[in-house]
């Protein structure tokens, strides 16, 4: 669920983990040094204030996922691994290799997803506990308030490709310019008040040049790669009903987030050692 709060979890970075050099400041006893403090400003190109305020986001989420006693299993790791694979359109072991040339080992990036997975369980933790999802009448609401924000293009033009093999369609993906003998490709212009409204959905979202998922299409599958989008146009409410819907748990979750931890801030013992600059 949690896809969000990027704002303050974007920078949990592998750079800031080791603990070199003079301690600045303290949260709950747990150390923030003047090292990390000047890593995450440079690397991010922010103030030093502003890295001192998310370094104090990511001990206190530190914190959170001890107490809660929050653990991910190297299965979850290694799946979550397979999967930035082949987003990258490779398999495990070229994956692997492309790591090495970059200087990255396995192992520190698998501490990074591990990372990365116990907050998507913390946030996630947090979100369900608190969360409550909006009704029909309220996201009726949401759209008749914000219209503009739903607009959509009234057309769209695109390649369709069906085979009776996911597996060639993955391929096709990642050589876009083989032509497959078992994969049917025709070049289409949808009017999207004509298609089913989650189909729809799903192309709208997905950026131009770029392909959709494979979709299970009955005894085909199939995806779409998108080439141009007509005039944009505001949609009907049963079209835009889904991303009225997750703009708004968009919207709660962030709230949610936001008022529990800077909660958990307010009640921690934050202790400056050393100023900074």
């Amino acid at each position: 669920m949690i896809r969000y709060f990027i704002s303050l979890t974007l920078f949990m970075t592998a750079g800031i983990s080791a603990m070199i050099g003079a301690v600045s400041m303290s949260v709950d006893n747990e150390p923030i040094t003047l090292y990390e403090i000047q890593t995450l400003s440079m690397q991010h190109q922010i103030s030093k204030k502003e890295a001192v305020d998310r370094l104090i986001q990511i001990k206190i989420e530190d914190i959170e996922i001890k107490n809660l006693n929050i653990v991910v299993s190297p299965y979850d790791v290694q799946k979550r691994l397979s999967e930035i694979a082949k987003q990258n359109g490779m398999d495990e072991s070229t994956f692997k290799k492309a790591l090495a040339l970059e200087g990255k080992s396995e192992k520190s990036l698998k501490k990074e997803l591990e990372d990365g997975l116990k907050r998507e369980k913390l946030y996630t933790k947090i979100v369900s506990a608190k969360l409550k999802q909006p009704d029909e009448d309220e996201v009726k609401a949401y759209y008749e308030q914000h219209k503009s924000k739903f607009s959509m293009p009234s057309s769209i033009e695109l390649i369709e490709y069906l085979s009776p093999s996911a597996d060639a369609l993955e391929l096709q993906k990642r050589q876009p310019m083989v032509n497959m003998q078992n994969i049917q490709v025709t070049p289409k212009k949808l009017e999207l008040n004509s298609i089913n409204p989650q189909l729809a959905q799903l192309l709208t979202n997905t950026p131009v040049g770029s392909f959709t998922p494979v979709l299970n299409l009955g005894q085909h599958k199939g995806m779409f790669f998108i080439q141009k989008l007509g005039d944009a146009k505001l949609g009907s409410y049963e079209l835009s009903k889904k991303a009225v819907f997750e703009t708004m748990m968009r919207q709660r979750e962030q709230s949610v987030l936001i008022e529990y931890f800077e909660k958990k801030k307010s009640e921690a013992v934050i202790k400056t050692v050393r100023k900074i600059d």
